[in-house]
């Protein structure tokens, strides 16, 4: 009986040894030869005892011909094979850190049933981005058939206020979007997604029409007013609104309303063409028509102007974009510095801030086919020593030098002396009078230069 229990043990410590050895070389084997253990899966590959090289090839062959699928509430939207993606590992780091991370002691454990690869580890997977995106192209358009397509948000401008009607975003899918996700999907080594509404094409008026509103808002909101020579006025809110147009996406405002209002504004203030009321030194208040002095609006260019002001949304006072001379905004059309030719009393009188400077006797233009032209002009050049060239009635060419020359207009008229002339003043330009021009005395003259700045409008009536 002990002969027999001696030779149990021994056989059972024997067995024990084996198991030991064959454990220890296994293990061996899995710890320094660099395989994975057994029953190990990785996605839908199982990589048991291969090494991350075998296991990396592997992957890629089930990367290529699997299947993915785009689901939603549990059915099947569709599926596509990755065979033309050309999906595969971009490296093999992922899988030597699982190497790395396995216990080799284990491998007995993974006998008993297959185990998943830490799912925290990601593979860094890649596929062909133009083929996908072909794909998924093809996939959406024929996903939306049956989708309902996303509403615009609307936006009304009515009674002077702004309102907003939301848009619908709908069901249907983005190609852009679903190609991102279904890439991120593929990175991570997953086979469907599951399609929510971060796919969906999103109505960008909905954000770009709450936007417009609010701008739309302070559109109306701010305060346009003007300073058009010197009279200040605001910009009724019921005109803005009648102007504003919401149409395609875009919040602009009717150009044809907007120069319409600048050229009323134009024709009521404008001093260019219009007759003027002048108090003369010796004849009282006069009415003077004609002549080249006067503004303006420039209307296209004030039109735009007005148009990109308002559509900033912020309260402005702004003056017009003019052309021709004597703006101001003191709400003067004339102004207190002028030079005053009175050609019935044959007279010339020089006004600086309000102050008679000169006075003096002149000749102007023969009656009746070269009399001085009537009309508010102004001094647009000033020359010393100039020869004036011209015509006279019998058609004999003449060229007459002189020391001062200002012209007025723009025919020829202008301000000069006249040291031929042997006297000035009274009645003597009936007979003999110039061609036009305002002959002045030689002794005057150059203190008339020397008053008179360019720009400053001349009277003659």
């Amino acid at each position: 009986m002990r002969y027999k229990s001696t030779h149990r043990w021994r056989f059972i410590e024997l067995g024990l040894a084996l198991i030991f050895i064959i454990y220890a070389i296994t293990t061996y084997h899995f710890a320094n030869r660099n395989r994975f253990l057994p029953n190990t899966q990785i996605g839908a590959t199982n990589v048991s005892n291969k090494t991350v090289n075998q296991a990396a090839t592997a992957i890629n062959r089930t990367l290529s011909q699997q299947k993915f699928s785009l689901t939603q509430n549990g059915k099947t939207l569709a599926t596509f094979s990755t065979q033309k993606l050309g999906v595969h590992l971009q490296s093999t780091t992922a899988l030597a850190k699982l190497m790395q991370q396995q216990n080799a002691w284990s491998w007995p454990l993974r006998f008993f049933g297959n185990a998943q690869a830490d799912t925290k580890t990601k593979l860094a997977i890649s596929s062909d981005k133009a083929a996908l995106t072909s794909i998924i192209a093809e996939k959406t358009t024929a996903l939306n058939k049956t989708r309902q397509a996303g509403s615009a948000g609307k936006l009304q401008i009515k009674n002077d206020k702004v309102t907003l009607q939301n848009g619908t975003a709908g069901n249907q899918i983005s190609a852009a979007k679903l190609t991102n996700a279904v890439t991120a999907a593929l990175a991570s080594g997953d086979t469907s997604l599951a399609v929510t509404k971060t796919v969906y094409t999103t109505p960008s008026t909905n954000t770009q029409t709450h936007q417009l509103a609010k701008k739309a808002t302070a559109i109306l909101n701010e305060r346009a007013a003007y300073n058009v020579g010197g009279t200040h006025f605001t910009i009724p809110k019921q005109k803005i609104a009648s102007w504003l147009v919401y149409q395609n996406g875009t919040l602009t405002l009717n150009q044809n309303l907007v120069q319409a209002y600048v050229t009323a504004l134009n024709h009521k203030y404008r001093t260019y063409g219009k007759t003027k009321t002048f108090k003369s030194t010796l004849r009282g208040t006069v009415s003077v028509s004609g002549g080249l002095y006067g503004w303006s609006f420039r209307v296209a260019d004030e039109t735009a102007a007005l148009t990109a002001q308002i559509l900033k949304g912020k309260s402005f006072t702004r003056q017009p974009l003019v052309q021709g001379t004597g703006y101001n905004t003191n709400k003067q059309v004339i102004g207190n510095t002028y030079v005053e030719v009175d050609k019935q009393n044959q007279k010339m009188f020089i006004y600086v801030n309000g102050k008679l400077k000169l006075k003096t006797n002149v000749v102007t233009g023969l009656p009746p086919k070269q009399t001085t032209t009537t009309g508010v002009w102004s001094v647009w050049a000033k020359k010393r020593n100039a020869t004036l060239k011209g015509t006279e009635l019998d058609g004999t060419k003449y060229a007459t030098k002189v020391s001062y020359w200002m012209p007025i207009d723009d025919t020829g008229i202008g301000i000069h002396d006249a040291s031929w002339q042997p006297t000035f003043g009274g009645t003597w330009y009936k007979t003999h009078g110039s061609n036009g021009c305002i002959n002045t005395p030689p002794s005057v003259m150059p203190k008339v230069y020397k008053l008179v700045a360019l720009g400053t409008p001349v009277i003659v009536f």
